[in-house]
């Protein structure tokens, strides 16, 4: 008997609810969150096989960064400009696993799928653990 294993095409932050909040999922993101640890996480989960190769290496990058990093450095790294960089943390379909929210502009926080003020949430959380 053939078996498939499932991938997670994406990981998205949901608005809060009562089953959301009791959920395994929550948990999980409530442990990430104390302790910026995602080495627990199978990232063979992730069906990394629908991405480019320019977001594979991004965002295989991103997953390895604890601090912030501009547009244009991350840009830099890769010879890409920093409205592609932009682009790619945009449609980022794995969110606070690929740390995209760590991509901030020079002179601002920048822009984030969801809201700016998440983004500000994150950021202000991860530096007050």
């Amino acid at each position: 008997m053939l078996t498939f294993e499932k991938k997670i095409n994406r990981v998205a932050f949901v608005e809060k609810s009562t089953v959301y909040r009791e959920s395994s999922l929550q948990k999980m993101f409530s442990m990430v969150f104390k302790k910026k640890d995602l080495s627990f996480l199978d990232y063979g989960l992730l069906n990394w096989e629908m991405l480019s190769d320019e977001q594979k290496m991004v965002y295989e990058f991103l997953r390895h960064i604890s601090g912030v990093i501009t547009y244009k450095e991350l840009g830099e790294r890769f010879g890409f400009h920093q409205r592609k960089i932009a682009y790619l943390v945009k449609i980022n379909p794995f969110v606070y696993v690929v740390p995209c929210h760590r991509v901030i502009a020079k002179n601002s926080i920048g822009g984030y799928q969801f809201s700016i003020e998440l983004k500000k949430e994150l950021l202000d959380f991860e530096k007050n653990i």
